[in-house]
């Protein structure tokens, strides 16, 4: 796929692009601008503002071009609670300290963005809207050339956000259990949103436990 579409209808786009062309390689900038038209496209559909969903998509990897001491430096200087996996693997900590350097640098003081950008890699229980589809479009964005991820947004078409959300937690945690540093909250969104989506009638409890074909 070609280069995305760079027009957003949010006041600061242009500042917000200017930034991550000045701050991150091509390949992260082009991810974010898709990420950030695919949450636009989403927007309706999980009923978040639309200026939220693309100031959210465009700027969740704000940190994710910078080496791993200056995250934990910077996470340090911003008195996050940082936790032993992360202090294992600090490529855990850009959404967090990107959720920091957009409040503080940035001045963006709408809480559900900065939770959203914060919980993006991992999810946590009790995830608001703007937050799931930021995990959901991270994984799935069209520039993702991975099998999985067309098949999460295939899913999203045809079956619904809720259900393609559960594919793409569903992948992701069975790929971080081979991994050494397995974060406990990534564990604890899957049970989670699991249970939820059964409570709210988008999955079978069988669905839950097995996960959805490929």
């Amino acid at each position: 796929m070609g280069p995305t579409n760079h027009s957003f209808a949010i006041p600061r786009a242009a500042e917000y692009i200017a930034l991550l062309e000045h701050r991150l390689p091509p390949r992260i900038v082009l991810h974010a601008l898709s990420v950030a038209n695919y949450m636009a496209s989403l927007s309706e559909l999980v009923d978040i503002p639309y200026e939220r969903a693309v100031t959210a998509g465009l700027l969740h990897d704000l940190k994710k071009g910078i080496r791993t001491e200056a995250l934990l430096r910077e996470a340090e200087a911003c008195g996050l609670d940082i936790s032993p996996t992360q202090r294992k693997n600090p490529k855990l900590l850009h959404g967090p300290v990107a959720a920091e350097a957009c409040r503080r640098e940035l001045g963006v003081t709408d809480d559900a963005v900065y939770e959203a950008i914060y919980w993006h890699t991992t999810g946590r229980p009790g995830l608001r809207p703007t937050g799931l589809a930021l995990y959901f479009a991270d994984y799935a964005e069209p520039l993702r050339d991975r099998p999985e991820a067309a098949h999460a947004r295939e899913i999203c078409r045809t079956e619904g956000f809720f259900r393609a959300l559960y594919f793409v937690t569903f992948q992701k945690v069975q790929y971080i259990r081979t991994r050494d540093s397995v974060d406990p909250i990534s564990e604890e969104f899957f049970v989670w949103i699991g249970r939820e989506l059964v409570s709210r009638g988008h999955l079978s409890d069988q669905e839950r436990v097995m996960g959805l074909s490929r």
